[in-house]
């Protein structure tokens, strides 16, 4: 018994030591596959430096190309370098971004006598090289000075040598009149100056055309009318560099959208029949929308409904809505005056005569008028994106009779009105900017 148990305790201990042996052989093993794998994540091979190299290559193909105006032929070399490394634009910036580093700091870390004579060799050509302040002047000497646009302010990408069998006309053979008649369908009597300034982004051209300044005269005498003023004075005390500039700094209201306001109190309801000593509290909220017109009309109305469905109910310019109250109003300074009444049925009034004829009701005699003064606010979002109540006048007029009342405006019940964007109030040209 002795003997056997002697073996079967060397067997076990000969097995255990083979294992312990085969887990530390594997754990080396593992150590050294996830070793190579870390390296071979942190340094790229030698197909990944030449795939990334010839993405580069054709990235800088196609910068080139876009530069020199070939646009649909740079899209076929970025169409490429993408297919190749999928973020080759960020690493082109940056690979940039630390040569352009690289540059400034050995620049900086060069002898101060180096330094002196590379001031020189500038102050003498300060005269060549001249700074241009804007960039409309200096798209003004590209587009005279690079050959390739032969003085025209746009120029057409594709190849001329290539005969195309469209017979449509492209854009940059149109006269610089037909372009600008363009424009003022774009721009059109709503004032749509956003579409104008995305005209502009296009390219240096359109930037230039987009930036003519009776374009911009137009539509500030459409939004200030007789007291526009002049540049070198308004009567807001101010001046302006240009007429762009003065539609852009002074005060006005936006046309784009509608002023929201949303009124919330509390209201005791009647008492039950049931119950005589219970009384339901009721809580009202009500939105007040006004939107204004470039040629001086404006439209509000009041309504329960949320803004989703409330703007709808002033997209419509020329249909007449018993809730909505129209009106003129006018800008002085920051101040922006509103004259609405409401608005007058089709059907006629009549009233009849002491003896039974039928006669036509005057309507000028009974009227009621509302005048509200509200001060243009500029918001951390958006400028000229809030009206705040300073006046809100009731006019009536009985029997060639008028009285008028003044309303309490407290924050709780004239909340201040707040801008909201309308994409649909700017879908359809009526005319063009005149």
């Amino acid at each position: 018994m002795d003997d056997t148990d002697s073996s079967a305790d060397y067997k076990n201990s000969v097995l255990d030591e083979f294992r312990v042996n085969w887990q530390r052989e594997l754990q080396v093993q593992n150590e050294a596959v996830q070793q190579s794998v870390q390296v071979e994540q942190t340094t790229p091979g030698l197909h990944d430096i030449e795939a990334q190299a010839k993405a580069e290559s054709f990235y800088r193909t196609a910068v080139d190309l876009e530069q020199r105006g070939k646009v649909y032929d740079a899209l076929a070399f970025y169409r490429k370098a993408t297919q190749i490394v999928p973020d080759i634009e960020f690493k082109f910036y940056e690979q940039q971004k630390q040569l352009n580093y690289d540059a400034n700091k050995m620049l900086h870390n060069l002898p101060n006598d180096f330094n002196k004579q590379l001031d020189l060799s500038t102050n003498d050509n300060k005269e060549d090289i001249q700074l241009i302040a804007g960039l409309y002047e200096k798209f003004q000497s590209d587009l005279s000075s690079e050959e390739i646009y032969a003085g025209k302010m746009l120029i057409n990408s594709r190849d001329a040598s290539v005969i195309s069998t469209s017979h449509n006309t492209h854009i940059s053979d149109l006269p610089p009149e037909i372009v600008m008649h363009i424009l003022r369908w774009v721009v059109s009597s709503q004032l749509d100056m956003v579409s104008l300034e995305q005209f502009s982004a296009v390219c240096k051209g359109c930037y230039i055309y987009g930036r003519d300044e009776e374009l911009w005269r137009l539509a500030c005498v459409k939004v200030w009318g007789h007291n526009v003023g002049t540049l070198d004075g308004t009567e807001d005390g101010l001046s302006y560099g240009s007429w762009r500039e003065m539609f852009i700094r002074r005060d006005r209201v936006l046309f784009s959208g509608c002023y929201i306001s949303k009124t919330t109190y509390l209201r005791m309801g009647e008492n039950s029949f049931q119950d005589q000593f219970y009384r339901p509290l009721q809580l009202v909220e009500y939105y007040r929308y006004i939107r204004f017109l470039p040629d001086g009309k404006v439209l509000m109305v009041t309504s329960a409904d949320e803004p989703a469905q409330g703007v709808n109910k002033l997209k419509q310019l020329y249909t007449s809505r018993p809730d909505v109250l129209r009106g003129r109003y006018r800008l002085f300074g920051n101040i922006v005056t509103l004259i609405l009444q409401k608005s007058q049925s089709s059907r006629p009034t009549v009233q009849r005569h002491r003896r039974g004829s039928i006669m036509p009701g005057d309507e000028e005699s009974n009227n009621s008028q509302y005048v509200i003064e509200l001060r243009i606010m500029n918001t951390a979002k958006r400028q000229f994106g809030q009206l705040v109540w300073t006046k809100y006048t009731l006019v009536q007029r009985r029997n060639k009779i008028e009285t008028s009342s003044e309303f309490d405006l407290t924050v709780a019940k004239y909340p201040p009105l707040w801008f909201s964007p309308v994409k649909s109030y700017h879908l359809d040209a009526d005319a063009p900017l005149t």
